[in-house]
């Protein structure tokens, strides 16, 4: 082969791979950008703060992409900077001044993407919202400042299910009270002042709440949930000390004086019943005698003091009657 052809066909194999590379590059961005070229129409909204937001991120209701970021701008407006975010949604939905639109965590490494939420009752078109119908974004950090220790003992797996519960009570996707308040338990198990953990927790929670303008119903319901214990525990704060004071100090000499009558975990009642009654008989007549016995154990101070009779005289009972009372102290008078 000379040395010509040769080299037509090395730059035809370089211009293949080329082209395939190019093919695969576009595919990758594509892939990356996911775009939507349904969505044509083109809307604005102010947010006090889309980190983790960018252009090309998606807009998503109920969990479907039926839009894209085009544009993030950050302006002055009130004495304040506000981020003017730019998009696109496809038919057939609506912007209307009804209309909630939140910025959440796409996953745990912080990319977020705007939840459309589309209002039950139709509203008038619009294409433009203000902060007043926003939720802007929130840094889910701010929930573990000053439970460092405490995560320290925790596992990858453990931190990024207590994360994630979170950021599900926090954006209200569902019902995720109930595994906050599970993984608040979890992380309590693992402090020595479970008090302190739950408050740090409470206050952390409440300062997000608060940077998301005070509009997330579930983290008033996980408020309440907490704060029910906490005020149940207030109130019989002097419960506990006579608790931790009387408790152990009554209950140790208790327990120390059933396991010396031989009370314990051993203890065979079976045995002691064979070794104290031979057989069922005198078993049986043990029980007879016992009313017998135990009145003639009364105490005097327990006696009446007057010696009760008969006015009309004592009936004379038939000798099976006096053998089936076997001696205790009943007495039959006549009428």
């Amino acid at each position: 082969m000379s040395p010509k052809v040769t080299l037509v066909a090395t730059l035809v194999k370089l211009a293949c791979a080329g082209v395939v590379a190019a093919l695969l590059f576009v595919i990758v961005v594509n892939g990356i950008k996911n775009p939507n070229e349904r969505a044509d129409r083109h809307f604005v909204a102010d947010f006090t703060d889309v980190s983790g937001l960018h252009v090309d991120g998606d807009i998503r209701s109920k969990g479907v992409q039926v839009g894209k970021v085009t544009s993030i701008d950050l302006i002055r407006q009130g004495g304040r900077s506000i981020a003017k975010v730019g998009f696109t949604l496809e038919k057939p939905f609506e912007l209307t001044d009804n209309t909630v639109l939140a910025v959440k965590y796409q996953n745990l490494t912080g990319i977020r993407y705007v939840d459309l939420q589309v209002p039950a009752q139709p509203g008038q078109r619009i294409d433009h919202l203000t902060t007043q119908q926003t939720r802007p974004s929130f840094d889910i950090t701010q929930l573990f400042n000053g439970l460092q220790p405490v995560l320290a003992t925790m596992s990858t797996d453990q931190i990024n299910a207590f994360t994630q519960n979170a950021i599900t009570l926090l954006q209200g996707d569902g019902g995720g009270l109930a595994p906050m308040m599970d993984s608040v338990q979890k992380l309590a198990d693992m402090a020595r002042d479970r008090q302190q953990v739950i408050s740090t927790l409470t206050s952390n929670i409440a300062h997000i709440s608060d940077s998301m303008g005070g509009r997330s119903p579930q983290v008033m319901d996980f408020m309440h949930a907490a704060e029910i214990p906490i005020d149940k525990a207030n109130s019989i704060l002097d419960k506990f000390y006579e608790t931790s004071t009387f408790g152990p100090e009554f209950m140790t000499p208790v327990h120390r004086l059933i396991v010396e009558l031989g009370l314990n975990g051993e203890f065979d009642v079976d045995q002691l019943l064979q070794h104290t009654f031979s057989s069922l008989p005198a078993a049986a007549n043990a029980l007879r005698l016992l009313p017998v016995t135990l009145a003639g154990l009364q105490l005097p101070a327990m006696a009446s003091g007057q010696t009760l009779g008969c006015s009309k005289g004592v009936v004379k009972l038939p000798t099976d009657v006096k053998v089936l009372l076997n001696g205790s102290e009943v007495v039959a008078c006549n009428k």
